[in-house]
């Protein structure tokens, strides 16, 4: 049986829990890979003091996370292997904590931007479930 045909056959849910699983595992394979070197790069970008061309804009120019995840992995990496002591938080931003949920929008849908890395097998079956969810999903899928 193909991929494409068992697919087709899981439910609305099922594809949900699939996605959110996929996307938990390539994010935590991420932050593990990338958050030494992004504490390493933070470091060096700021000892040169170049403005305009620091970590933050690189961050934002090459990378598909947020400057602020950025600097949270590389922090969480530091503080566990006693490079740098825990940072102070005056606020709880939503990324690490589950309070409220924005207002949706007055249609009464919520975007959701994601980003992730799969292989061409996975993009497959990613986009295929997209494709079922149709206009439940209400994304890109005409870029495929």
């Amino acid at each position: 049986m193909s991929a494409k045909v068992s697919l087709e056959k899981l439910s609305i849910q099922q594809l949900k829990s699939k996605l959110t699983t996929a996307w938990g595992r390539y994010q935590r394979a991420a932050e593990r890979t990338m958050a030494p070197l992004l504490y390493y790069l933070r470091k060096r970008l700021n000892a040169q003091g170049k403005k305009g061309e620091g970590f933050g804009v690189w961050v934002e120019d090459h990378l598909d996370i947020s400057r602020r995840t950025a600097d949270r992995w590389a922090d969480c990496w530091a503080v566990a292997h006693g490079l740098m002591k825990e940072r102070k938080r005056g606020k709880t931003f939503r990324q690490l904590s589950k309070g409220k949920r924005p207002k949706p929008n007055p249609d009464g849908m919520e975007q959701i931007p994601l980003s992730f890395t799969l292989t061409t097998a996975e993009a497959d079956d990613f986009w295929a479930a997209m494709k079922i969810l149709g206009d439940k999903a209400r994304g890109h899928l005409d870029a495929r």
